[in-house]
């Protein structure tokens, strides 16, 4: 029985700008793809602070003028936001992220996590990161349920695989009203 539902953060619950930003200041995020992951994976299991020093070094801008230019165009996805809360009327609703230290705090403003998710996860704090096991076991523990009584969501396919390893339920979001109705079959 499903007693959970867990949510990625970027590209499912807030739109993921980091290609478009990336190319806004003129580089190249595919020839860059590999540079960019390893500064993004260092960050997300806490080795560095935040990738975006390393990033904005690749695009020869100010860390601020990155961060700016990530920031512009980043929208929370609402109507998942609405059906996130009529979920928690019967689950209990989670977020695991790969994201830097205090990534949520400048994301998202006061009792944004609290109103919609019974625990939130960055994956810094943890110094593990999807799709490593222990990130997807740490929010099943902290939401008090089995691996097997969860369904987790994300836009990319590996992080579903690693979910699926660990015997969670997993769908690959492409959009709210797709999530709706895939989530919808486990629930029956």
């Amino acid at each position: 029985m499903i007693k959970a539902i867990i949510f990625d953060c970027f590209g499912v619950v807030v739109n993921d700008t980091m290609p478009a930003a990336y190319a806004s200041l003129g580089g190249d995020f595919e020839k860059d793809k590999s540079a960019i992951n390893a500064a993004i994976d260092a960050a997300n299991k806490g080795l560095i602070p935040r990738s975006t020093g390393p990033i904005a070094e690749l695009l020869g801008v100010s860390e601020e003028t990155w961060i700016s230019a990530i920031a512009a165009g980043r929208e929370k996805n609402e109507s998942l936001l609405e059906y996130i809360l009529e979920l928690r009327k019967t689950y209990k609703v989670g977020m695991l992220s790969n994201i830097g230290k205090g990534g949520f705090e400048r994301l998202f403003e006061d009792g944004f996590l609290e109103q919609y998710f019974d625990a939130a996860i960055e994956s810094s704090a943890l110094g593990f990161a999807k799709p490593e096991p222990e990130a997807y076991e740490t929010v099943a523990d902290q939401l008090g349920v089995r691996l097997d009584e969860c369904v987790f969501t994300d836009d990319r396919q590996v992080y579903i695989d690693g979910a699926t390893a660990v015997g969670m339920k997993a769908i690959l979001f492409k959009d709210t009203e797709q999530f709706k109705a895939d989530l919808q079959e486990f629930l029956r």
